[in-house]
C-alpha cells in the first residue's frame, strides 16, 4: 500500500499498462524473453498493445466515482492495477487505505473452500486478525442471505449464490476503497438495490468507491462524479451527469 495526500484516497498519475500480444505479458514472458532471444524494437512495437495510456485522476476520500467506457476501453485493466492484480508498465496508482474488490464473478475466493472459510481468508488478505472477521461474519452471511449453503464449497455455487457472498464480504470487510466491476449487473433487481442500500451506507461512513457500469440508472444512483475511458485514455473527468451524456454522445453514438 502506498501513501498519498490526505485529501485523496485514490491518485492515478500518467498511468500506462502495455500488453504483448498473444502472450501473457508477464514476469515470466520477459524473464524468457532474454534466454530465447529479444525480438527487435520493431517485431516488438508491431505485436503490443496498450491497454490504458496516460491515465490521471484523483478520488477524495467519501467518494464514488464512475468509471465509463465501452467494453475494450481499459476499465478492468485499470481496476485490476488500483487492485494490485496487475502491476503498470509506467505512471503510479497510488491508494490510502486497505481495497477490496469485486473485479469480476468467478475470481477472489478459493473454489475448494466454503464459504465460511472464503470470509475468513479473505478478511486475513486484507490483514484483518481472526477476531475482527469474527466480528462482522453474521452480518456478512445475513446480507448475503446463503446461509444453508455457507458450509458448503464455493465451486458448487450458482452465479446468483457466489455474488452474494462475494458483495457481501467485500461491503462489510474492514476495506477503505471498494472497487466493483459490473459485478452487480448478475443479481437481480432486489439484490441490486440492496447493494447499492449498502454502498451508500459505506459512504456515509467515509469509505472510497469506483464504480464500473453500463446501468445509467446506477451510475446517476449512485456517483459523485465519472470519468469516461476510450482505447485506454480518458477523454472526460467531471460531474455524474456531464459524464453520462458526454459518453452518450461522443462515445456510444459516434
Amino acid at each position: 500500500m502506498t501513501q498519498t495526500s490526505i485529501a485523496h484516497a485514490v491518485s492515478v498519475r500518467a498511468l500506462g499498462k502495455r500488453y504483448h500480444v498473444g502472450t501473457s505479458g508477464g514476469a515470466l514472458y520477459d524473464r524468457l524473453g532474454g534466454a530465447l532471444g529479444r525480438r527487435s524494437a520493431a517485431e516488438t512495437d508491431a505485436q503490443t498493445m496498450w491497454a490504458i495510456r496516460d491515465v490521471s485522476f484523483e478520488v477524495p476520500q467519501g467518494h464514488v466515482l464512475a468509471v465509463l467506457g465501452r467494453n475494450g476501453s481499459g476499465k478492468s485493466t485499470l481496476m485490476k492495477i488500483l487492485a494490485k492484480v496487475t502491476a503498470p508498465t509506467e505512471g503510479e496508482a497510488m491508494t490510502r487505505g486497505r481495497v477490496g474488490a469485486m473485479l469480476q464473478v468467478g475470481t477472489g475466493f478459493h473454489p475448494e473452500l466454503t464459504g465460511r472459510d472464503n470470509i475468513l481468508l479473505s478478511g486475513m488478505i486484507l490483514g484483518m486478525g481472526r477476531h475482527e472477521i469474527e466480528s462482522v461474519q453474521d452480518q456478512i452471511i445475513e446480507f448475503a442471505e446463503i446461509g444453508r449453503y455457507l458450509d458448503a464449497p464455493v465451486k458448487h455455487y450458482s452465479s446468483g449464490m457466489y455474488l452474494r457472498l462475494a458483495f457481501s464480504v467485500s461491503a462489510h470487510l474492514a476495506a477503505d476503497i471498494l472497487l466493483i466491476d459490473e459485478v452487480l449487473a448478475v443479481g437481480d433487481a432486489g439484490f441490486q438495490r440492496k447493494c447499492q442500500a449498502r454502498i451508500r451506507e459505506l459512504v456515509g461512513m467515509g469509505k472510497t468507491v469506483l464504480f464500473v457500469s453500463h446501468s445509467a440508472a446506477a451510475v446517476r444512483s449512485l456517483c459523485d462524479s465519472a470519468v469516461v475511458l476510450d482505447q485506454g485514455t480518458i477523454r472526460f473527468t467531471g460531474d455524474t451527469e456531464d459524464a453520462l451524456r458526454f459518453y452518450e454522445t461522443e462515445i456510444v453514438s459516434s
